[in-house]
């Protein structure tokens, strides 16, 4: 970003400790960013609010690595149902009307007719929900906080006949990821951060099929729909 010219501040969300790994590499480099970096630390503990926007909330929740880990929960708002302007052909509508409409009221039109709210308005469709979860251990607990999240991705460090290398290495197996997506009831399930000692990730993305088959593996430069 130095390179490239960047003058404004970044703002990082992260577990505390990666302010003192950053400091030393530029410490022993000699080089650091001429912007400025924010930090900003998630909590390791609870699941936590990062920042609200208007159609979208951004929180921070723990998982379990040899060193303090977070996951990340994108969350679109349910959004108030859209006033369908196909109904101003047959009425002419005040703004004040047409906000009442859209936070919920009937129409009652000159002639006494009136129009239920679902007649005259559409749905805003489903909120959507991503989750990106990093290095962990297998957690069953998170299925119940990503309950019906439309796209997770975790991490699928080892295939299944290394349990215990993954336990001992606080990993997930493919097939644990693929247990947590079905019991999570996500829609889709990537996954990555494959041990190199796979030389094809397919072995793991089928291991992972065989729970959950609507898995993928993260390549750079794959884009993946979010729901719909």
């Amino acid at each position: 970003m130095d390179l490239l010219g960047r003058t404004a501040a970044l703002t990082i969300y992260c577990p505390k400790g990666l302010d003192d790994f950053l400091a030393i590499n530029y410490r022993i480099s000699g080089a650091r960013p001429r912007f400025e970096i924010r930090y900003v630390f998630t909590n390791p503990n609870e699941p936590t609010l990062l920042f609200e926007l208007y159609k979208l909330d951004v929180y921070s929740f723990p998982l379990e690595h040899r060193i303090p880990c977070t996951g990340f929960l994108f969350k679109e708002k349910q959004l108030q149902r859209k006033f369908d302007k196909r109904f101003l052909n047959r009425y002419f509508l005040l703004p004040e009307e047409i906000v009442a409409i859209k936070n919920g009221a009937d129409y009652t039109a000159p002639d006494g007719t009136v129009f239920p709210n679902s007649e005259l308005t559409v749905s805003p469709g489903k909120p959507r929900a991503y989750a990106y979860c990093s290095d962990t251990v297998y957690m069953p607990s998170l299925a119940e906080y990503l309950k019906g999240t439309d796209l997770i991705y975790h991490e699928a460090t080892f295939a299944h006949d290394l349990l215990e290398r993954a336990i001992a290495t606080k990993h997930t197996t493919a097939l644990q990821a693929g247990m947590l997506a079905k019991e999570a009831g996500a829609g889709k399930l990537i996954i990555g951060h494959f041990s190199s000692r796979y030389t094809d990730a397919d072995v793991l993305v089928n291991e992972a099929r065989t729970v959950f088959p609507n898995t993928e593996k993260a390549m750079e430069g794959l884009v993946f729909q979010v729901g719909y």
